[in-house]
């Protein structure tokens, strides 16, 4: 009797084992869960202050830009404060402004800084990016177009901006080369753009026309 009492609690024992294992395993997956929990949930919290960030930066470009255009209404030099926004926020001390004549497809050359004349010459022909940005009224991007399209001397436009007033293009800003500690374009340079491509439109525009205004 005393053997089978044994055996019986042997087998108790090794009944309750598997169900302490069990239980062990079961906690486990729950403090596994919960760490990925707080993981996925510490990731999210750093996605949004980081497009908070980001926002943040953006703007504070785009109220530096908005300043510096409305002063130039003032004192007419929209050309000169296009010149100084493409400089300091975007990179590039290599820039020329065209007017469009959409009756006659034709450009000319208004103001430029630090480009060849022999360059500001072919680019004016209206060919190739500067061309298509009139044509579309979207802005061109070298890094975006077809290697069959770009041109010979394109090489060294890095973007051709579309000046518009609506949906009307009404001239166009060439970007040549960058700074050298500035690779590419980013994200911030292209929100930045879109921003000229009405408003630095708009204080260019008001140069024009008083301009004439003086002129009568």
């Amino acid at each position: 009797m005393e053997q089978k009492t044994m055996i019986e609690t042997g087998d108790e024992k090794r009944c309750l084992t598997p169900a302490r294992t069990e239980s062990t395993q079961n906690h486990g997956i729950g403090v596994l869960t919960a760490g990925g929990d707080e993981l996925r949930l510490r990731a999210q919290r750093l996605s949004l202050r980081e497009q908070m960030e980001r926002n943040h930066f953006l703007l504070e470009r785009l109220n530096a830009s908005s300043a510096r255009l409305i002063q130039s209404l003032e004192i007419g030099d929209a050309f000169e404060a296009v010149s100084e926004i493409i400089a300091n926020l975007i990179g590039s001390e290599e820039l020329a402004i065209f007017h469009y004549c959409a009756a006659t497809h034709d450009f000319s050359l208004e103001w430029s800084l630090g480009v060849e004349a022999d360059l500001l010459q072919r680019t004016a022909s209206g060919a190739g990016m500067l061309g298509r940005a009139m044509q579309q009224a979207t802005s061109q991007f070298r890094d975006r177009q077809p290697q069959d399209l770009l041109l010979p001397y394109e090489k060294n436009i890095t973007a051709c901006i579309a000046l518009k007033s609506g949906q009307q293009p009404i001239g166009a800003i060439a970007i040549f080369e960058l700074l050298p500690q500035k690779l590419q374009l980013e994200w911030a340079d292209f929100e930045l753009l879109k921003f000229l491509e009405i408003y630095g439109a708009v204080a260019i525009e008001f140069q024009r026309l008083q301009k004439k205004l003086v002129a009568l």
